[in-house]
């Protein structure tokens, strides 16, 4: 195997396994709902689940910038070795969690703490990964390349999803789950190995500025920053949407069970993985602001038609919505990694890029959930669900408009 195909699928396994660790809670969350809070009512312990997934709503920003200044002064390779190291620890310890049962209130406190240190080791591994991946390649692969990483990371998806689904299937959801995060400690632990060989990152930046500069350093950069967080905040919404919120509302509203929803999620999840380099195909050969904006302006205009169907839909109608949902969200994360590296100069790249993407996923994004399944508690309109997301949608469509109009080698480069 060639150093630039090793070099590809060594960072696609690392970001592989770290995604499977933190999309665990969100497909477990409604089937641990009554094992956190046993004394609620259906809805609103899922309700609560769902709160803790944006838990530790500072901690991923905060990582975004301790790992992004490692990366940007010492380099890519080191900031990303540590936080994969740091995942397998946490996943290992949330598999000892015990239940309410137990420990009564200190369950959910500890899900909480878990989820926090989740929060703050993605922060610099997310988007780290793809920096390193793209700036290792030519600019006419970055569409393309960015696609495939982003395909690693539908694949921790999916295995995280399949593996929620054979418990629930079997009926071993609980005790199992704890079996799912002992899996995920040890596949971090293999990318951690793995990540040991991996080819030496640029040289770092030497960057002369302290680790709390970054104020200055996001100022700035403050426009393309703002657009990075905007972006981020609807891109992780959808996913929200789609492969989260949608496994525990659509048993409330039609006769579809938990179940069915997980055998459904982990079949688009599939399609998700085939569908992404399609679209960072059509990027390349078109435009990723346009295969962007069209993705936004979409969803604007048919989230909330289609969340009006839900209600009492039948599973061809339920599975027809979805696709739908999937395909907003395959078609703007595609281009994402090369769109967004593109606007910061190298130097700065690993620390602004992280921050913006951790503020905008997990304070904007992170909440999506909880906010929507909040919106029908209180009005019982099934549409409501999307109210939040087409907000979302409209705002990132006028932040890629904006980065299309003020397209230069490198948006909010300093002269």
């Amino acid at each position: 195997m060639s150093k630039k195909k090793f070099h590809l699928w060594n960072v696609c396994l690392g970001n592989l396994f770290e995604h499977y660790d933190t999309a665990l809670f969100g497909f477990l969350s409604p089937f641990l709902a009554p094992l956190i809070f046993p004394g609620q009512d259906p809805l609103t312990a899922l309700l609560l689940t769902y709160a803790i997934i944006p838990f530790g709503m500072f901690a991923r920003p905060l990582g975004s910038l301790v790992f992004g200044y490692i990366g940007d002064v010492y380099g890519r390779n080191r900031a990303l070795s540590l936080t994969l190291t740091g995942m397998a620890f946490v996943s290992g310890g949330m598999a000892l969690i015990p239940s309410y049962t137990y420990i009564g209130v200190l369950a959910p406190i500890l899900f909480c703490l878990g989820r926090a240190l989740q929060n703050f080791l993605s922060g610099g591994e997310s988007v780290g990964g793809a920096i390193f991946l793209l700036e290792n390649a030519p600019e006419e692969k970055h569409d393309m390349l960015s696609s495939l990483y982003n395909v690693s990371t539908i694949g921790g998806y999916l295995l995280a999803s399949f593996g929620v689904y054979i418990l629930s299937q079997s009926m071993q959801v609980n005790p199992g789950w704890r079996l799912l995060y002992a899996f995920g400690c040890i596949t971090a632990l293999f990318g951690c190995l793995m990540r040991r060989q991996t080819y030496p990152s640029p040289a770092p930046m030497k960057v002369s500025q302290s680790f709390f500069s970054f104020r200055k350093t996001v100022w700035t950069h403050r426009k393309p920053f703002l657009c990075i967080v905007i972006t981020a905040g609807f891109s992780y919404a959808t996913y929200s949407i789609a492969f989260i919120l949608l496994n525990g509302f659509i048993p409330l509203v039609s006769p579809l069970t938990k179940t069915e929803m997980m055998a459904i999620n982990s079949y688009l999840l599939i399609f998700d993985f085939c569908a992404l380099p399609f679209f960072g195909y059509l990027s390349s050969k078109i435009s990723r602001e346009i295969v962007m904006l069209v993705s936004a302006l979409g969803t604007t205009l048919l989230a909330i038609p289609l969340c009006m169907c839900l209600e009492g839909a039948p599973l061809p109608s339920i599975i027809g919505i979805r696709v739908c949902f999937v395909i907003a969200g395959v078609a703007f994360c595609a281009p994402f990694h090369a769109w967004a590296q593109q606007l910061i100069p190298p130097e700065h790249r690993y620390t602004v890029i992280s921050f913006g993407y951790a503020i905008g996923s997990q304070v904007i994004g992170g909440p999506t959930a909880a906010i929507s399944l909040w919106c029908f508690q209180q009005t019982k309109i099934v549409a409501s669900v999307s109210w939040y997301w087409v907000v979302l949608a409209m705002a990132s469509s006028v932040a890629v408009a904006i980065t299309m109009r003020a397209k230069k080698p490198v948006l909010g480069e300093v002269p």
